[in-house]
């Protein structure tokens, strides 16, 4: 899963230049690559890691190599978007989608030498469920039991079909039980993953060496000794850092790829994403006027969605007002055409409702998506007389910020998965993205359905919960866009497939 799109475009030099420097301090502890030293792989990533917490962990995007690199998961997801085993070498979800069994693996190890079996297991995922972090949604209500020492057992309140794969994620990360209770986790993690930090050679922040141990289970498919992460939020300083060979991949922006193209990097890029507003106070619990769906209406109709793909995207993005991309079972092209680009219907909807003097807002700023985004929903929101304050927000607290419901409007870049996956962290109450718990007594039967149908009949659940959120304009997408990663050599990662989405997992870089 993509959150907070990076798409800054100036001002990027001297943040270029201290990242360098910090590079370059920071990797003179390490071990260079040459013949018969260590095989190392360098990362740039776009944000700063808050701390190894799993429960301050994101679960898409770059930052997750941090994590995944240190923890590992009690099941895998393969880029096909099937889940696979992991730690637990088998699984089984109860016909209802209420309960999973997991069966761990004999004999493994942190790197302290302790077990790690299904009391760290529990331990793991009741920290995640009860820390409120930003997956902790994924687990809310769950009771987690340990029948005996390598199996572990969650039961939901309610059919959760995508379980198994939250055990993919941050749901999912295995950490020391000792270190969650005191919260030396946060700084300095036992490992239960296939690389340990190093601190010699970590400069908190800035660079993370990772050095691979051989004594993990699936070691044979980790194809680096080591794996240093350098923090580089800045893209213009990722592409720098790519074109002169500092580091070996990160993701870049869309108006880059022709730079990066002409410069000898082999770019990987995938529909990934949809742009555009979250609409978080449907209730209208803070700005009354949100819930009247007749001004989410209007506020839908004043984006002109093919200028938007054309000019700000370059034309490598298509117009939706769907939050499902155009490959999903959930995804209906006739709902492309609910709302049109009609200012003066909008200004319309708005007096009918009864807000036709607008009302004021708090939106989000960071140094990425919405920073750059933020003046087009200034603009457009002007239209209808809604007066947008934005509010800047910087370092590793940002997405905590906005998932913690301050924001009744925000823009947002979010990556999508298979359509149940996107139905689950969008739109159930406590999701991580419905950010403001909304419940809906005519959409929550559709979404219980839909945790637990299979075929034909999942695409008709599927299909009709799309069909509800456009027309209760639960969201005001504008576009679905691709993402865009670049190596410094093709045979580096495999192409990206429909469960790369922004970044490859560590496991396939060759």
């Amino acid at each position: 899963m993509d959150l907070i799109a990076s798409r800054r475009r100036t001002g990027a030099v001297v943040a270029a230049l201290a990242v360098g420097a910090a590079f370059l301090t920071a990797c003179t502890s390490a071990a260079p690559t040459a013949e018969g030293g260590p095989r190392t792989l360098t990362l740039g990533v776009s944000g700063e890691a808050q701390s190894f917490d799993p429960a301050r962990q994101q679960s898409a995007g770059d930052q997750r190599w941090r994590w995944h690199a240190t923890f590992d998961t009690l099941l895998h997801c393969e880029e096909d978007g099937s889940v696979v085993p992991g730690a637990a070498e088998s699984y089984e979800l109860s016909p209802d989608a209420t309960r999973l069994t997991m069966r761990l693996r004999e004999g493994m190890t942190f790197s302290d030498g302790s077990p790690v079996d299904a009391a760290a297991a529990k331990a793991s995922i009741a920290h995640m469920r009860d820390s409120g972090g930003s997956d902790a949604g994924r687990v809310a209500n769950m009771e987690i039991t340990t029948p005996d020492e390598l199996t572990v057992v969650i039961d939901a309140p309610q059919p959760t079909g995508q379980l198994p794969t939250f055990m993919c994620f941050a749901p999912g990360a295995i950490a020391h039980p000792d270190q969650l209770a005191s919260g030396a986790v946060a700084s300095a993690p036992y490992s239960s993953g296939p690389y340990e930090l190093d601190p010699s050679g970590t400069t908190t922040g800035s660079v993370y060496r990772m050095v691979k141990r051989d004594d993990y289970w699936d070691a044979g498919n980790y194809a680096y000794d080591v794996i240093e992460l350098v923090t580089m939020p800045e893209p213009t300083a990722r592409l720098n850092a790519l074109m002169s060979g500092e580091i070996d991949g990160a993701i870049i922006e869309q108006e880059q790829v022709p730079e990066a193209e002409s410069a000898g990097l082999h770019v990987l890029s995938n529909p990934a994403a949809w742009n555009g507003l979250y609409l978080n106070d449907r209730a209208g619990e803070v700005i009354p006027a949100l819930g009247d769906v007749r001004v989410r209406r209007a506020i839908n109709m004043v984006f002109d969605r093919e200028a938007i793909a054309e000019y700000t995207m370059r034309g490598e993005a298509v117009p939706t007002t769907q939050i499902f991309h155009p490959e999903a079972t959930a995804y209906l092209p006739e709902l492309d055409e609910r709302y049109p680009f009609d200012v003066e219907a909008a200004r319309a909807l708005m007096a009918e409702a009864g807000y036709a003097d607008g009302f004021e807002v708090e939106v989000p700023s960071e140094s990425g998506g919405s920073a750059v985004m933020n003046p087009i929903v200034v603009q457009q929101l002007g239209l209808l007389n809604i007066e947008v304050t934005e509010v800047p927000l910087t370092g590793p607290t940002a997405l905590s910020d906005i998932l913690g419901g301050r924001f009744p409007i925000f823009f947002a870049r979010i990556g999508t998965g298979d359509s149940l996956f996107d139905i689950v962290q969008s739109l159930e109450p406590g999701s991580i993205w419905n950010v403001m718990d909304t419940e809906d007594p005519d959409l929550q039967p559709l979404l219980d359905r839909a945790q637990f149908v299979q075929g034909d009949e999942a695409v008709e659940v599927y299909q009709q919960i799309n069909e509800y959120i456009v027309d209760q304009a639960w969201f005001a997408p504008w576009v679905a866009d691709n993402s865009f990663f670049a190596v410094t050599g093709a045979d580096l990662v495999p192409e990206m497939t429909d469960q790369f989405r922004v970044t490859p997992y560590l496991r396939d870089f060759e």
